[in-house]
């Protein structure tokens, strides 16, 4: 049964603060997002420049996420970045935090609906936001295989490397190692169409019910 929420009914929405106090920030804690390393951490993933702030001092200043929350940095989520932590966090004042209730929403399926609603919709402040859920056990489905196919593409970059640098191993193969480069990029292509088509599938009202239907099958 797929029912009707909105997005307050399913998430706590958390807007971050500033910190104040610099002795906050440590060598190793909780890594530190602002809109900056936001955009960063969607470029490459990589939390190891990331400032880190010791959460034990000056704890009114600061405002902890847990992992798994979505993190934007505009309410408009048409124009926002969308950046799921795989770790606790503690966030600016110029970020967003969508914490969602695990007891009703699977927190990739959620991310994947802003995917697919920045991608397909008009603009819409997320306070306004609506999502049909069907039960737990379909959004999981449902997030597997779109986990699957999202994982393949932000690993484009080192998977494409990879088959470049075969040349520096054997020799005369670059002809070949072109080509299986040039095919690997198209390849790419149309998966970023694929993860597109699926995101229609899975989460377009018209075809939601029979959508999941085949998925429960």
């Amino acid at each position: 049964m797929v029912k009707q929420f909105f997005l307050e009914e399913i998430a706590k929405i958390q807007i971050g603060h500033l910190i104040v106090n610099d002795q906050c920030f440590t060598r190793e804690d909780t890594p530190f997002i602002t809109e900056e390393m936001l955009m960063q951490l969607l470029r490459d993933d990589d939390f190891s420049q990331v400032p880190k702030v010791d959460h034990t001092v000056d704890s009114f200043n600061l405002s902890i996420v847990p992992a798994k929350s979505i993190l934007l940095n505009k309410f408009n989520l048409q124009e926002t970045l969308i950046y799921q932590c795989k770790k606790a966090v503690c966030i600016g004042h110029d970020i967003i935090a969508i914490i969602p209730n695990e007891s009703i929403v699977v927190s990739d399926y959620l991310f994947h609906f802003f995917k697919w609603f920045q991608i397909n919709k008009e603009r819409r402040n997320i306070f306004r936001l609506r999502i049909a859920l069907p039960p737990l056990d379909i959004q999981h489905r449902a997030a597997q295989l779109l986990n699957a196919v999202q994982h393949l593409l932000m690993n484009k970059d080192s998977l494409v490397a990879a088959i470049e640098d075969l040349p520096q191993y054997f020799n005369n193969i670059s002809n070949q190692v072109n080509q299986h480069s040039k095919n690997l990029h198209h390849s790419f292509e149309q998966l970023q169409h694929v993860y597109a088509d699926m995101l229609h599938k899975v989460f377009n009202g018209d075809l939601l019910n029979d959508s999941f239907q085949r998925l429960s099958n």
